[in-house]
């Protein structure tokens, strides 16, 4: 195994590896992964940038796109790179929150836009989670990464929509999306 805590039992393992191997992650530090941890906003932009333009990929230097993101910020440029792309448009008010958690349902959409473009939207809801009415507002992202086979969800015919996504989870959902490594 590549990371010391993410032994070759661990139920994401061969996720956590291709993502490795496809240079998307170097782990969190001292040869960890870290995979119970949540993916922040800021973590986030840099691991989908990578999976969709190579480990490789650098984007430009930041300008001050986010009034919550100075250009000193650790992920500045991957989360303007995110925005400039069409794939987030921040968390509101001029903001990216890039310390915040990521949640299911807005992964579902950050993964089918930085696979498909900007303009790309889903087919309409048809109400496949329990935990998903059609009603919710990415319901359709949600019921697209099912239908692409990227999450069976969380269980029980669920979903969990508003629970943070593990880097664990994280690793199968970019390898998954992406086809790396």
């Amino acid at each position: 195994p590549t990371f010391n805590d993410v032994p070759m039992s661990y139920w994401s393992w061969a996720y956590v590896e291709d993502i490795y191997t496809a240079g998307v992650t170097g782990g969190c530090g001292g040869g960890n992964y870290c995979p119970e941890n949540s993916v922040t906003r800021g973590q986030m932009a840099v691991f989908l940038l990578k999976a969709k333009h190579g480990g490789s990929y650098t984007p430009p230097v930041a300008t001050g796109v986010f009034f919550d993101v100075p250009t000193s910020y650790w992920a500045a440029a991957w989360i303007e790179q995110l925005a400039a792309e069409g794939i987030t448009g921040g968390c509101g008010g001029g903001n990216y929150c890039p310390d915040s958690p990521v949640n299911r349902a807005q992964m579902a959409v950050f993964l089918l836009k930085a696979k498909y473009g900007s303009s790309y939207s889903p087919s309409s809801a048809t109400g496949v989670f329990l935990d998903v009415p059609t009603s919710y507002w990415s319901a359709a992202w949600i019921e697209q990464l099912a239908a692409e086979g990227i999450t069976g969800g969380c269980g029980g015919g669920n979903y969990c929509p508003e629970n943070s996504v593990t880097r664990g989870q994280m690793a199968v959902f970019l390898d998954k999306t992406f086809g790396l490594p």
